[in-house]
C-alpha cells in the first residue's frame, strides 16, 4: 500500500525541507553568566555580608578607642558606633544597588573608579550628616566642632582601606560565579547535544522501519512525528511547564506504540501541579526510552511501562518502571543503569545537589526515580 501524497509531502518536509539544526531549537539554558562587571548589591546575600564587615569593624574599634570616648559604658559605645558604620555600610550598598544598572554600561575601569568614588561620597555625607544630626539633638554646641575635619578624615581613611577590600571580594565572587555558570552552561549544551540529535534519528528511524511494512502506520507516524516537532519548535526555552514535557512524551510513544505494535503498554498516573511548575525540555522522553530499550524491546510479548508524576514539598517527582528480562541479551554492552549518567549530569548542570535520579531492581521492574525542584532556579 502506497503512501498518500499528504503523507509524502510531510515526510519530504522532514527529510529534505528543514535542516536538522532547525529542527533543534536553540535553548538559552538557565543560569546564563551575564555580561555585567558589577555583581548585584541588591540581594539578600550581599546586604548580610556587608553588615556582618561592618559589625566586626565596629566591634575592632570599640576594642581600641580609649574609654569614655563616647559614653560611660562599653555596651553603649558599642551601640552608637555599631549604629553609625551600619548606617555608612548599608547606604554605600544602596547606592550601589541603584547606581548599578548604570555603572554596568561603563567600561570596567571606570565602573569600578566610580562606584569606589560613590562608596567614599556616601561615607563623607552620612558623616555630614551624622554631625547635623548631634548638632540638632543639642548633642553639639557648633556644626563645626574642632574634631570636624579629623572626623571626615579618619571615615574617610577606612572606608578607602574597607569599601577597597570588599569590592575586590565581591568583585572576585562574581567572576568566579559568572566563570561557573559559563562552564556548566557549556557543559549543558554538550550534553543537550547527545540528547536531542538522539531523539530526532530515533523517531526517523521509527518511521523509516514502518514505511515498507506498514505505510498505514507510518502515514499516521509522520503525522505524529509532525505534531510533535511543531511542539518542540514551539518551545525555545530551556525549562517549560510539566503539561507541555507530558504532551511532547505522550507523542514520542504514540511513536514507539506503533513501531511496537501490541507490545508497548503505558500507565499513566499524573498529579496535579501548579501551574507555574516546570522542568527542563525533554526530560521524560529520554527516560521513557530507556525503558522501551532496555525493557520493552528485549520482551517478545512487551509489557507496560508505568508512569507517575507528582509534585509533593516544592519538588516534582517522577516514577518510570518497566519490566526487564529474565536473561539479558549478550550483545547488549549497557544496563539501563548505565545509559542514565548523561541525563544524571543534565540535572545536576541545572540544579546541583536539589535534583538526583535513581535507578534499581525490585521484583523483576527496572525503576527510576527522579526528584526534580518546582522551580527553575539554580541553587
Amino acid at each position: 500500500m502506497e503512501l498518500s501524497a499528504k503523507s509524502r509531502l510531510l515526510f519530504d518536509r522532514f527529510i529534505h525541507g528543514i535542516g536538522l539544526q532547525h529542527w533543534l531549537p536553540a535553548e538559552r539554558p538557565p543560569g546564563e553568566a551575564t555580561t555585567e562587571f558589577l555583581p548585584n548589591f541588591c540581594s539578600g546575600e550581599v546586604l548580610f555580608n556587608v553588615a556582618v564587615v561592618a559589625e566586626m569593624l565596629a566591634i575592632v574599634i570599640n576594642l581600641i578607642i580609649p574609654r569614655n570616648f563616647l559614653s560611660p559604658t562599653v555596651l553603649q559605645d558599642l551601640l552608637l558606633i555599631s549604629l553609625f558604620i551600619q548606617w555608612v555600610a548599608l547606604a554605600g550598598t544602596a547606592v550601589l544597588c541603584y547606581t548599578r544598572k548604570y555603572l554596568n554600561r561603563l567600561p570596567r575601569l571606570r565602573a569600578l573608579a566610580m562606584a569606589y568614588l560613590l562608596l567614599l561620597l556616601t561615607t563623607f555625607v552620612v558623616s555630614e550628616c551624622t554631625i547635623w544630626l548631634l548638632w540638632a539633638l543639642g548633642r553639639l554646641t557648633t556644626i563645626r566642632p574642632a574634631w570636624y575635619i579629623d572626623f571626615h578624615i579618619l571615615n574617610l581613611t577606612i572606608s578607602a582601606i574597607i569599601n577597597g577590600l570588599l569590592l575586590r571580594l565581591f568583585l572576585a565572587k562574581h567572576e568566579l560565579t559568572q566563570r561557573t555558570l559559563s562552564e556548566a552552561q557549556a557543559k549543558l549544551q554538550a550534553l543537550q547535544s547527545r540528547i536531542r540529535p538522539h531523539f530526532v534519528f530515533n523517531s526517523m528511524n521509527i518511521i523509516a522501519a514502518l514505511t515498507r511494512s506498514a505505510p498505514q502506520k507510518a502515514e499516521a507516524a509522520i503525522e505524529d512525528m509532525a505534531d510533535l516537532f511543531r511542539m518542540m519548535l514551539s518551545q525555545d526555552e530551556y525549562l517549560v511547564p510539566v503539561k507541555n514535557e507530558i504532551d511532547v512524551a505522550k507523542k514520542y510513544l504514540a511513536l514507539e506504540a506503533l513501531r511496537l505494535d501490541n507490545r508497548l503498554t503505558v500507565n499513566w498516573d499524573i498529579g496535579k501541579f501548579p501551574r507555574k511548575t516546570v522542568m527542563p525540555v525533554l526530560t521524560l522522553q529520554p527516560l521513557l526510552e530507556n525503558a522501551i530499550r532496555y525493557g520493552i524491546e528485549e520482551l517478545p510479548t512487551g509489557g507496560a511501562v508505568d508512569v507517575r508524576l507528582w509534585e509533593e514539598n516544592e519538588k516534582i517527582y517522577i516514577r518510570i518502571s518497566n519490566p526487564l528480562p529474565k536473561t539479558k541479551a549478550k550483545q547488549a554492552k549497557l544496563s539501563p543503569g548505565q545509559s542514565l549518567g548523561n541525563i544524571r549530569q543534565r540535572f545536576q548542570s541545572h540544579y546541583g545537589e536539589l535534583a538526583s535520579l535513581q535507578s534499581s531492581e525490585e521484583d523483576g521492574r527496572f525503576i527510576i526515580t527522579v526528584v526534580l525542584p518546582t522551580r527553575g532556579d539554580n541553587p
